[in-house]
């Protein structure tokens, strides 16, 4: 019996882990996507086995509890290896998360060999046994739809004021940390440091460190920059993630407090409406959420009544938050509809989202969203989607980004763009297939220098006659130099990194724009032209964090081409591969 325990946690561990950014939040090489030393000692096979051992076990009569002692001696196993202080981590990790892996292994038989190329663990080609059928937005639903609000036409290619343009500031990935200490450690052994109590080396600065996530002087800073820009912009929107990266440590309080405060904070110091879209970080624990569950609907409830103090919703968009976390609105004097979805279900890391394939509200959200797009096609609107995840990303079931990919090909002469942040890096995706390119998917760079980044925003320039992005300004602060700058009593500022025009020269951000931009990049890596093109984007990519990321090797380039042509992630992994 001890053995098959053993055996037991060991599998809630390994779930854990490859749950895909739980264990190892968002750490990468250099060069693009790194392996932790656990997960290159896992076979596909293994994978398989651990997957079917899990199952079998929670769904008879081993509970949680019983195999507590287990899976916490084997994270500390995992993390030692990673160089992580597991016992500080351990027992956190497996409460908060345990249950969900319980809950799903339970409600559901799990196809092993798809479960484990969810985990980027096999490729579709490895295994012969994943036989994945998912649907993408079903017309026949069984329970009551999402609220649909019918939004009028909007004036078309003039704001009141008589402008043409329309300039959206976005915002992503704040990630607040209160307990934030100038001069602490920040290298601790842990996934976030610079906290008074931790242990370790290193000082942290005024501004901030790049192991650790956002401090309130510069939030503050950000503030005021966003205060002082002359002309304002025209639209704010926030692509989500307001806690700190604690992943052990978390509470419901402190998870949906970080909300109320970034909230309150903004809404105070900005003064404006501010248009939101949920993270992953937002739910508790953070990235699992399931609207089935009693505490996943008090946290969205939770999560609308903090938003209402940025937008002023209708009675029909408050209730459709309230039940999903989504909304739209018309952009007030434009034509433009911002479309506001829920990403969680798409991410690998939220363990529900393995029940997909058997979740009503699943289903609901997407029809949700394919029905919006239409009626702004009906009506003559153009629409702007804002959301947390992007559907490309490693992290993401191939499924999230197959249905974008299908919703750009049928409605992409209305969709003008898709916003979205999560990975913290300065990206961008292609929705596109053998037969043409349909949309764009924006990445843009955290607030938070978590993971080596520079804290950054930009804005996008919209061309209202021609319901065409054209570009946009991205800004972003010196650290390194801000720190130092705090050292000697001066402000530091945010300053601008480039424009889309004159860095990549792109007329403007249609997919045909960054189709040709891909097309050069090609050029670059074959021909050895261009030979600045793809290391100034890597460069970019984290927000001129560190000169080391000019030198852009064989495999970086390739991973780069790999990652802006592939919005599908297995397709994008089997890229990789070769």
């Amino acid at each position: 019996m001890a053995s098959r325990v053993h055996l037991l946690g060991f599998s809630i561990v390994f779930s854990l882990c490859f749950g895909y950014g739980l264990f190892f939040p968002l750490r990468r090489t250099d060069a693009g996507r790194g392996k932790s030393h656990l997960k290159a000692a896992v076979s596909c096979a293994t994978c398989e086995v651990l997957v079917s051992y899990i199952q079998s076990e929670l769904a008879s009569n081993a509970t949680l509890d019983s195999v507590k002692p287990a899976a916490i001696e084997f994270c500390n196993y995992a993390l030692t290896k990673e160089g992580i202080y597991a016992p500080y981590v351990c027992p956190g990790i497996i409460d908060l998360y345990g249950p969900a892996v319980q809950y799903v292994a339970t409600q559901v038989v799990l196809n092993p060999a798809e479960l484990c190329v969810d985990f980027k663990l096999c490729t579709s080609n490895q295994t012969a046994h994943a036989t994945r059928t998912r649907h993408l937005a079903p017309r026949e639903l069984p329970a009551a739809p999402l609220p649909h609000a019918t939004h009028n036409e909007g004036t078309r290619g003039h704001k009141a004021d008589g402008g043409s343009t329309l300039t959206i500031l976005q915002l992503t990935d704040i990630h607040i940390d209160p307990d934030y200490s100038e001069g602490s450690p920040t290298r601790c052994g842990l996934f976030v440091c610079c906290r008074s109590w931790y242990n370790g080396t290193g000082s942290a600065g005024h501004y901030g460190d790049y192991n650790c996530d956002l401090p309130i002087t510069t939030l503050e800073l950000l503030a005021d920059t966003i205060k002082a820009l002359d002309p304002q912009p025209d639209v704010i929107v926030y692509t989500g993630d307001n806690p700190p990266h604690d992943i052990w440590n978390e509470t419901y309080n402190s998870q949906l407090g970080a909300t109320q405060f970034l909230v309150d904070y903004l809404a105070q110091m900005l003064n404006r409406t501010i248009y939101p879209a949920m993270g992953n970080h937002e739910s508790f624990p953070q990235s699992q959420y399931y609207g089935q569950l009693p505490l996943y609907k008090e946290v969205t409830q939770q999560l609308a009544q903090y938003w209402q103090k940025w937008v002023n919703f209708t009675d029909i968009s408050m209730e459709t938050v309230k039940r999903s976390a989504c909304y739209s609105v018309v952009i007030p004097n434009t034509n433009l509809k911002l479309v506001s979805f829920n990403a969680n279900y798409g991410y690998v890391a939220n363990f529900y989202s393995y029940l997909n394939d058997v979740n009503v509200d699943y289903f609901l959200l997407l029809d949700w969203l394919e029905l919006e797009v239409d009626s702004a096609e009906k009506t003559g609107q153009k629409v702007l989607i804002i959301a947390h995840v992007p559907p490309g990303d490693t992290s993401t079931h191939s499924s999230y980004g197959e249905f974008y990919l299908n919703l750009t090909k049928r409605y992409g002469s209305t969709i003008v763009g898709h916003l979205t942040g999560h990975t913290h890096n300065d990206e961008f995706q292609l929705a596109q297939d053998e037969y043409g390119v349909y949309g764009v998917v924006m990445v843009a760079p955290s607030v938070t220098p978590y993971t080596n980044n520079n804290p950054a925003f930009r804005i996008y320039t919209m061309d209202l006659i021609k319901d065409t992005l054209l570009g946009y300004d991205q800004y972003f602060l010196n650290l390194t130099k801000a720190n130092e700058m705090a050292a000697l009593k001066q402000v530091p500022s945010f300053e601008l990194s480039y424009t889309t025009a004159l860095e990549y020269g792109l007329q403007d951000l249609s997919p045909q724009s960054y189709a040709a931009l891909i097309e050069r990049q090609a050029i670059s890596l074959q021909f050895e032209k261009y030979e600045d093109l793809i290391s100034t984007y890597n460069y970019n990519k984290h927000s001129k964090s560190n000169e080391a990321y000019k030198n852009c090797d064989i495999t970086c380039q390739r991973n780069i081409l790999c990652a802006v042509q592939n919005i599908i992630s297995s397709k994008l992994l089997e890229c990789e591969a070769v």
